[in-house]
């Protein structure tokens, strides 16, 4: 087994403590060594075709999540039951061969439920790549995406199930972008607002998943007009370093979903797209004083900086390296 890990001060928990997270990527050659890289699994594996096992695990985990890529070469029965309240998804990168999970086809397409009371059995593909995404009980509540609703629509037991095409592309651009910007730079795990950034990240896109448009709730319009007030009043009185999404909500009191309905019945965007406005503005100032561009950006909580130059350049006419130079 070929193991490489980094630990560096983490995801800021939504009391602004500091929590570790872990980066690593570890390949084996034996099935049962790799069941355990996935701690609290419950997993074993069981090889069922002729060849030389060959696999790898990379995985990022911060503040109760959990992003992992699992590669398998040879075909393997996996049986396993996540942790108590946990909420663990998949979606298939690569599939060669005919591979089963929860007794039914695994369809490359669909969002392939790990969590549920009974656990799950999965015959992987010879060729087999999996992208996961695993959400503990806490973080999950922190998040306001736990509730009886969503339980029942994801049912409680592991199996399949139908994701359209949209959401699969978004879901796995999300997560492989994350994931492969972190092992690239696994230095910005030491910015608490680019932690930050990427937690509401992805939040925002397995909210789309896991709740679609048209959920409803209780406030009326005057309702989402006041909290959608409050809301811009809590950030522009923090404009130097705005908060999440997930700080909003809990300074508010309310759910990322009831926020969120909130931000598109007043504004027609999404909590997280008048963020970005706030931090690319903020962004902008502090390119004024800055030493550089990634030090502007990592500041604000921009992680990826290709789409950080894009998202300034369409809100300002120019690259955020003709601003510095500029200035400078």
């Amino acid at each position: 087994m070929r193991h490489e890990s980094c630990k560096n001060a983490a995801m800021p928990h939504p009391s602004d403590t500091v929590q570790p997270a872990l980066l690593s990527r570890a390949s084996f050659a034996d099935a049962d060594e790799q069941a355990a890289a996935l701690t609290g699994w419950n997993q074993s594996y069981l090889q069922l075709s002729r060849g030389a096992f060959g696999g790898e695990v990379r995985q990022l985990e911060f503040a109760g999540l959990r992003l992992f890529v699992e590669s398998l070469r040879e075909s393997v029965y996996q049986t396993g039951q996540i942790r108590d309240g946990a909420l663990a998804l998949g979606l298939p990168l690569q599939v060669e061969g005919p591979s089963v999970f929860c007794g039914a086809p695994s369809d490359a397409g669909a969002l392939h439920v790990f969590s549920g009371a009974s656990g799950f059995e999965f015959r992987s593909s010879r060729r087999h790549v999996m992208l996961g995404l695993e959400l503990d009980e806490a973080a999950w509540r922190r998040c306001g995406e736990h509730d009886p609703a969503l339980q029942a629509r994801l049912g409680a037991q592991a199996g399949l199930r139908p994701l359209d095409a949209a959401a699969q592309a978004g879901l796995r651009q999300c997560l492989t972008g994350v994931l492969d910007t972190v092992e690239a730079a696994p230095a910005l795990l030491q910015s608490p607002a680019v932690q930050a950034a990427m937690l509401d990240t992805v939040m925002e896109q397995l909210g789309r998943v896991l709740a679609p448009a048209g959920s409803a709730d209780s406030v009326g319009a005057h309702g989402h007009w006041t909290l959608t007030r409050r809301a811009r009043e809590l950030v522009h009185a923090q404009l130097e370093q705005p908060p999440s999404v997930l700080a909003l909500c809990q300074q508010l009191g309310v759910s990322r979903r009831t926020l969120q309905n909130g931000f598109q019945t007043t504004l027609g965007i999404s909590p997280l797209a008048y963020l970005r406005a706030v931090r690319l503005n903020a962004a902008r100032q502090a390119l004024k004083t800055a030493t550089s561009v990634t030090e502007a950006a990592t500041h604000l909580g921009f992680w990826h900086f290709g789409h950080f130059a894009h998202d300034y350049q369409q809100m300002f006419g120019e690259l955020p390296s003709e601003s510095f130079r500029r200035w400078h």
